[in-house]
């Protein structure tokens, strides 16, 4: 059987790392798997060098008449068996390509909350899609109250390889000349609006002077709008630590002794299952998926949503209550080895491909 993803975003993040290791696992279970992404896209160039096929076009919504005749040549060359698609613009030209090719299956994966609000896009996912796959049971939900039927919505989470993040040996704190005895609290993700960094740089405001021993972290890749609000409210911070991107999420995670990820929304939040398999104790609203992963007070904090101060006092707990924190961390990371191994997401994909 022959399979096409399909990634539009250029840069890398959470649903690309998916992805790829989605087109690895399907290419282990014996199937042929190829790409369609936007030329030098950071996906493009990590499955060329996995050695996959990738097809590279500029998609986006003002070109529809270049590229679904070239998504139908790549599906009559490559004989392709299930096209998936995976975000909004790739997803209306896979839906265009299915109507006309015909004997294809079309598969829509979601990979966040955010709302449907077309009446073509709900259309596609409740009747063109074969699959509609989703992250979490908050998005399953979601998919329902839009007009998917439960039978065509298959969970297909997101995975993290436990073993590999339990073995990493950190050196962050080296590179920064951080002492051992330290307090090391932090973030990392995507650094803009809706990951919550503004609320965690109101706590840190809050807790700079209070904790003297501590140091804060603002890890992950950092839109212009953020970085220049850090530099104005921690010029003259010299325990405050702007990182910028970075690959080695295992390494800075595993310097931290709690790890805030106050964000506004998610899919499921790839970096939270790898926060979890780093056996650090995390901070999170009570907001899901998030709350569902973390469960306040047994694989972490729950801070109310949005609540600011809250999340501030959700920290200081971790920081007065080593037991709890201890607790925490090693409830969760029983969980996502149970729950979000590798080895899940492959069985997965092994059910979903024999039931299509």
């Amino acid at each position: 059987m022959n399979i096409l993803h399909t990634e539009t975003l250029k840069k890398w993040g959470g649903q690309q790392n998916k992805v790829l290791n989605e087109m690895i696992m399907l290419r282990e279970l014996g199937y042929n798997v190829f790409l369609v992404a936007n030329p030098n896209s950071e996906i493009a160039i990590r499955a060329k060098k996995n050695g996959f096929k990738v097809f590279e076009i500029e998609m986006n919504k003002k070109n529809f008449f270049n590229t679904v005749p070239f998504f139908l040549k790549i599906i009559k060359k490559k004989k392709i068996d299930v096209i998936f698609t995976h975000g909004h613009t790739d997803t209306i030209i896979g839906a265009i390509t299915k109507i006309l090719a015909k004997n294809i299956k079309f598969v829509r994966e979601r990979h966040n909350l955010f709302p449907v609000n077309s009446f073509f896009s709900k259309k596609i996912h409740s009747i063109l899609a074969d699959k509609v796959c989703v992250l979490s049971e908050s998005i399953k939900e979601y998919m329902k109250k839009i007009g998917v039927k439960e039978e065509k919505i298959f969970i297909l989470p997101s995975i993290v390889d436990v073993d590999k993040f339990d073995n990493v040996k950190s050196t962050f704190r080296e590179e920064f000349n951080i002492s051992k005895d330290a307090l090391v609290i932090g973030m990392f993700t995507s650094l803009y609006r809706k990951k919550g960094v503004f609320d965690f740089i109101e706590v840190v405001e809050k807790m700079y002077d209070k904790y003297p021993n501590a140091y804060f972290v603002f890890a992950g890749e950092v839109r212009e709008n953020v970085k220049k609000v850090l530099k104005e409210k921690f010029k003259n911070k010299n325990r405050v630590i702007v990182t910028g991107y970075r690959e080695d999420s295992a390494n800075v995670i595993k310097g931290f002794d709690i790890y805030v990820f106050p964000s506004y929304s998610e899919g499921l939040g790839t970096v939270l299952l790898e926060a979890m398999a780093s056996k650090v104790p995390i901070v999170v609203y009570d907001k899901k998926p998030m709350s569902d992963l973390i469960l306040n007070e047994e694989r972490g904090l729950c801070a109310r949503y949005k609540d600011v101060e809250d999340l501030r006092l959700k920290i200081e707990t971790f920081i007065n209550d080593k037991e709890l924190r201890d607790k925490c961390s090693l409830n969760a990371f029983e969980f996502v080895k149970t729950h979000y191994d590798k080895s899940v997401l492959k069985k997965k994909l092994k059910e979903l491909m024999e039931n299509l």
